[in-house]
């Protein structure tokens, strides 16, 4: 009996062995399944980034291509006709630059006669960050240009898309709103102010 149970035992200790190494084989599989597994994964999360960034890429210059139109197609309209709110003009400048610079910044399209300035920006889709960034424009051409202070100024929002709450508040606030309207321009004019 006593032989017996030291059998047992040494056929106890040896599936323990065994299973030992079964478990670590098994172990050793598994981590390199992981490994394959991890490359595998990283392989295509670089992908993954590498068409987002392509799509991005792609994105940003349609975006570009729609301010670009958006912009020429209202330079067009204001060279073509210079006028706003009935007033004639006969500077029309668009892109401009200060030289020199006091406040870094830049004005889609500048319209000017000699009592009265018009700053419009122009977006391809208005925003409500565009509304309040009109009066920045304001106080960064009366810094960079002083020698226009006694000029009245109108502010002006050109887009080709206006949502009705975008409408309202630049309304409310004085600012002038110039919007496509098939093959002409359309002036929300209600509540101007000049500064």
């Amino acid at each position: 009996m006593k032989n017996q149970k030291e059998t047992s035992w040494t056929e106890i200790k040896a599936l323990v062995k065994e299973n030992a190494q079964s478990i670590k084989e098994t172990r050793k599989e598994f981590d390199r399944l992981m490994k394959e597994s991890s490359k595998e994964f990283d392989k295509r999360i670089k992908e993954t980034e590498r068409l987002i960034k392509e799509n991005a890429k792609q994105i940003g210059g349609i975006t570009a291509s729609n301010g670009e139109f958006c912009e020429e197609y209202f330079v067009n309209c204001f060279k073509e006709n210079p006028t706003f709110l009935g007033e004639k003009f006969d500077r029309v400048v668009d892109n401009l630059k200060p030289e020199p610079m006091i406040v870094n910044d830049q004005y889609d399209l500048v319209l000017r006669n000699g009592k009265t300035i018009v700053l419009i920006e122009m977006k391809y889709k208005a925003k409500v960050s565009d509304v309040k960034g009109m009066f920045l424009k304001l106080k960064s051409y009366r810094a960079n240009y002083p020698m226009f202070n006694e000029y009245k100024v109108y502010l002006c929002l050109a887009s080709f898309s206006f949502r009705d709450y975008i409408k309202l508040r630049a309304t409310k606030e004085g600012i002038v709103l110039v919007q496509q309207r098939g093959e002409k321009i359309e002036v929300v004019s209600e509540n101007v102010r000049a500064w």
